[in-house]
C-alpha cells in the first residue's frame, strides 16, 4: 500500500514538472571541446537546472529552461566549447510560431470565457450510499429541488435542500449535498427501520389462523386454551388475553407468544401444452449523447416494431474528458420473433415441478412434514397437485372484544 501511494506521488510529481517546464519552455542543446566537465561546473555555479545531461562523441548534450540559453551561450563561450542550439519546445516557441494567427487566438480567448462560464453551473449530479432508496427517485427528487445538469452551482442551496429531502424520505438517516466545481455529489446514509413497536397495553387474544393439531406452545403473555395435540379450527382461541391474579380477580392484557400446528395445504400447478417461444432474431441500437444536461438522438429511428427486449447502458469519457458533462447512451433492443409451440409431456412435468419448487420457497418459517404429488394429464395440458403436511406458527393477534371485556372486570 506505501508503495502504490509513493508511486503515485512520484508519478503526480513527474507530471507537475513536465507542465512547469512546457510553459517554461525546453531548449535542447549540445556542447563540443576539450574538457565539457567545465561548462558543467559553470552551469552549477550560476544555478541553471539541467536534465537530460548524456555524453556524446565530442561532447555532451542536455536540456535546460529557455529562458537560460543566454547565460548557456556565455558560459560555453567562457569554457572553450562550441554551443548548437538542436531545438526550442514548449509554450513561448509555439506562441511565437503562431502570434499572427488572429483567428487562433480570438478562438483561444473565446474557448477560454465559455470554460469560465461553464464552470459556474453543475455538469454532473452522483448518488452515493443508496442500498435500497431507487436511484431514479432519488435523482428526480434531486432535479426538482434544483440540483441537475446545467443549475447554476452558486444557486443551489445545500442546506436546504438536505431538509427537503430528510422530508420527503423517510429512509434518508443523513444526508450530504456537496458542491465541487461542476460536479454536485449527493452521499446518502440509509435508515434501519426498527421493528414495529409491541403494543402491550392493548389487550389481545391469540387464534388460529388455520386449521391443525398443535405440536408445541410458547407463551410470552396471557393465558393458554390449548394444548399439544389438541385439534383447532381456524378462528378458535389460543391465548387469551383474558388473565386472574391472585386474588382470583380477572383483567386483560396483550397475549403474546407462539403455537406451532400440522395443517394441510393443497398447490395445484397447471401447465399448458400450448406454449409461446421467443427466439432472436437481431439487434437494433439507438444511441443519444447528452450534452450539458440536454439529450440529443443520434439516429432519427425510435423503437423498432414487434416484440423486443430493451437493454439500456451509458458511456462517459475516460481520462481528463470524464470531467466534461458528456455522456453517451446506447440502447439494445433485441429483437424477437414470437411463435407458438407445443411442449411434449417431460417438459411440461419439468416445468410443473420447478414452479412448485418456486412455490415452496417462499413459505419462510414453515417446516414440510410431508409431501404427496400427483400428476394429471388433461387435454390442454399437464396438472400437478401437492398434498402437504406443514408445521406453521399460526397463532395471530386480534383485539379483545368489548364484552369479554367487560366480563373480565371485577364485579363492585
Amino acid at each position: 500500500m506505501q508503495e502504490a501511494q509513493r508511486s503515485k506521488g512520484r508519478a503526480e510529481t513527474m507530471l507537475l514538472r513536465a507542465m512547469i517546464r512546457y510553459c517554461r519552455g525546453t531548449v535542447h542543446f549540445a556542447v563540443s571541446g576539450p574538457y565539457p566537465e567545465r561548462f558543467l561546473n559553470l552551469c552549477a555555479q550560476g544555478g541553471l537546472g539541467l536534465w537530460n545531461v548524456r555524453q556524446q562523441p565530442g561532447g555532451l548534450s542536455a536540456c535546460c529552461a529557455l529562458s537560460h540559453r543566454r547565460q548557456l551561450e556565455y558560459y560555453a563561450r567562457k569554457s572553450g566549447l562550441t554551443l548548437t542550439v538542436t531545438k526550442c519546445a514548449g509554450m513561448p516557441p509555439t506562441v511565437r510560431r503562431y502570434r499572427r494567427r488572429t483567428g487562433l487566438w480570438i478562438g483561444l480567448g473565446l474557448l477560454a470565457v465559455g470554460l469560465l462560464v461553464m464552470g459556474q453551473f453543475v455538469w454532473q449530479v452522483e448518488v452515493t450510499g443508496l442500498e435500497s432508496l431507487s436511484t431514479a427517485e432519488i435523482t428526480d427528487a434531486l432535479t426538482e429541488y434544483g440540483v441537475h445538469p446545467g443549475a447554476w452551482a452558486r444557486g443551489i442551496d445545500s442546506k436546504t435542500v438536505e431538509r427537503k429531502m430528510q422530508v420527503r424520505f423517510a429512509g434518508i438517516a443523513w444526508i450530504s449535498v456537496n458542491v465541487e466545481g461542476c460536479r454536485a455529489t449527493a452521499v446518502i446514509e440509509e435508515a434501519v427501520i426498527p421493528p414495529a413497536p409491541v403494543e402491550d397495553g392493548v389487550p389481545t387474544n391469540l387464534v388460529a389462523a388455520y386449521t391443525g393439531f398443535i405440536t408445541r406452545i410458547e407463551v410470552f403473555n396471557g393465558n393458554p386454551v390449548v394444548r399439544p395435540g389438541d385439534s383447532v379450527q381456524a378462528g378458535d382461541l389460543l391465548i387469551s388475553g383474558i388473565m386472574d391474579n391472585k386474588m382470583g380477580e380477572s383483567r386483560t392484557a396483550h397475549a403474546r407468544g407462539q403455537v406451532y400446528a400440522l395443517t394441510r395445504e393443497r398447490v395445484e400447478i397447471e401447465i399448458p401444452y400450448r406454449q409461446v417461444k421467443y427466439t432472436l432474431r437481431g439487434i437494433a441500437r439507438r444511441r443519444y449523447l447528452t450534452l450539458f444536461g440536454v439529450t440529443i438522438p443520434l439516429q432519427a429511428k425510435g423503437a423498432p416494431d414487434g416484440p423486443y427486449r430493451l437493454e439500456r447502458s451509458e458511456k462517459a469519457p475516460g481520462g481528463l474528458l470524464s470531467l466534461l458533462p458528456v455522456r453517451v447512451t446506447e440502447e439494445r433492443y433485441l429483437l424477437l420473433n414470437e411463435e407458438s409451440v407445443t411442449i411434449p409431456l417431460e417438459e411440461a412435468q419439468r416445468r410443473a415441478e420447478k414452479a412448485l419448487a418456486l412455490r415452496e420457497k417462499e413459505w419462510a418459517g414453515v417446516t414440510i412434514q410431508s409431501r404427496n404429488l400427483t400428476g394429471t394429464e388433461t387435454p390442454a395440458g399437464y396438472m400437478l397437485t401437492a398434498e402437504y403436511l406443514l408445521e406453521r406458527q399460526i397463532g395471530q393477534e386480534t383485539p379483545v372484544q368489548t364484552e369479554e371485556r367487560e366480563a373480565a372486570l371485577p364485579e363492585e
